[in-house]
């Protein structure tokens, strides 16, 4: 019996060095998200897009205070936008005219995913309850849903003997357009969800304050993952974290 409890005890021990040894991390902040790769870096009107990063991070020490193993589940956006204005003749008619004529296009997706990452962790000490967090690993990710939003307009002088003059005046400011004389505009928009490859794959890099038990991360995630079936495995996105979170020692 006194072998038993003793087996007991030290088994008790075991598990409570183990747990002091896991931390809890929730974690908000934000992202900035452009199209990335060979396919698409020489391509004009790509832009930054800001995105949300909210989650909980979960940490082992292999052994504290120098090596860990982070991992945790979070939900990231990616996507891109692109706008782009044309200039010459949609509809051929005089040289004037074919000067002033002009298109103007607009596409934007949003892809917002469930990430889990895998990293390692190196940790160094600085000064006092201030210690510096550098890690690196593999993540994976699952779209929940993929926004499209496209627009294009075309736009030519009026013809001034008709109701036409009376037709776009080109000005886009707030999302949208002042009526006026002299162009003529038209055009088309669409909206819709996708879900073509759900799955991304990649890497992400990440560099930490920790500040108590106040943590700020800086992270980089680079996206290799198919978007669709027929793509090809290449960088796609790069993103760009900041966020701010909360360490939870447990075991304690």
């Amino acid at each position: 019996m006194k072998k038993f409890v003793l087996f007991v005890m030290l088994m008790m021990s075991g598990l409570s060095v183990s747990a002091q040894r896991w931390s809890l991390m929730p974690e908000v902040g934000m992202t900035a998200v452009k199209r990335g790769g060979p396919s698409y870096i020489d391509e004009p009107g790509y832009i930054w897009n800001a995105g949300w990063k909210i989650g909980a991070g979960v940490e082992f020490a292999v052994k504290p205070d120098r090596f860990s193993l982070k991992s945790g589940l979070y939900y990231t956006q990616r996507g891109c936008s692109r706008q782009s204005i044309s200039f010459g003749s949609i509809y051929p008619t005089t040289d004037e005219q074919s000067k002033s004529t002009f298109s103007e296009s607009y596409y934007k997706v949003r892809r917002h995913f469930l990430q889990v990452p895998l990293m390692a962790n190196l940790s160094f000490r600085l000064a006092d309850n201030v210690r510096l967090n550098l890690a690196a690993g593999p993540y994976i990710a699952y779209s929940m849903g993929d926004k499209n939003v496209a627009e294009y307009n075309e736009y030519m002088p009026g013809n001034s003997d008709s109701h036409e003059s009376l037709g776009y005046l080109y000005y886009r400011g707030n999302g949208s357009y002042s009526y006026g004389g002299g162009w003529v505009g038209q055009g088309f928009g669409h909206e819709s969800w996708t879900h073509d490859n759900p799955w991304d794959w990649g890497l992400s890099f990440q560099a930490g304050l920790e500040i108590g038990s106040c943590v700020m991360n800086i992270g980089y995630d680079a996206s290799l993952g198919k978007e669709y079936g027929y793509d090809s495995v290449d960088l796609k996105y790069h993103t760009f974290s900041l966020s701010v979170g909360y360490k939870f020692k447990l075991g304690k």
